[in-house]
């Protein structure tokens, strides 16, 4: 063999190489590419399966239950006993209902989030484990007779209701609960 010879052999050696590099390259293209559609769809499958909402929302009203206490000094305690799923105190309206049903005072949770008594709200929530969302254990304190309130001339709440709603879908949580 030549050196000529050697080096069309060499040549063709190479074409070959890069041929199958080439293939390879294609072939992982491929394989990239099924893979990142596999991927998307799994991401949609999960989206429509479980729903693919933005924190603090849900598909439909949750479940929950509530009690009702009175203290000595005629504070009343609504304490959230469960709740399923766990909600954004930005999606939840409360009402505090008179005998008669008629709302007496109302509004979104995240309103009263945080306020303190004394401060004109005759009604305040206390996130207890400080997540924003409304979860077991948290409370809203209902003041009768609180100055510069909705209660100011109220100051008997016995026979009153409480009752929660879920924003996006108007649905009541759970029950309304009677002050007893």
């Amino acid at each position: 063999m030549t050196d000529s010879d050697e080096k069309d052999l060499d040549s063709v050696k190479s074409v070959v190489g890069l041929s199958k590099i080439t293939e390879i390259l294609k072939v992982t293209g491929i394989a990239v590419g099924i893979l990142a559609i596999l991927i998307i769809l799994l991401v949609f499958y999960y989206s429509i399966t479980y729903g693919w909402y933005p924190q603090g929302t849900t598909k439909g009203a949750p479940t929950g239950s509530m009690i009702v206490i009175e203290d000595e000094s005629g504070v009343w305690t609504v304490q959230i006993v469960k709740i399923n799923p766990q909600v954004s105190v930005n999606s939840v309206h409360w009402y505090l209902q008179d005998v008669q049903g008629n709302t007496k005072t109302d509004g979104l949770v995240s309103d009263i989030y945080g306020t303190k008594q004394g401060h004109g709200h005759g009604v305040i929530f206390t996130d207890v484990d400080f997540n924003g969302k409304l979860s077991p254990g948290d409370k809203f304190e209902v003041f009768p007779s609180e100055a510069n309130s909705d209660l100011e001339d109220i100051d008997d709440l016995s026979g009153f209701s409480f009752r929660m709603k879920f924003e996006p879908t108007g649905d009541v949580i759970g029950y309304d609960t009677v002050f007893e």
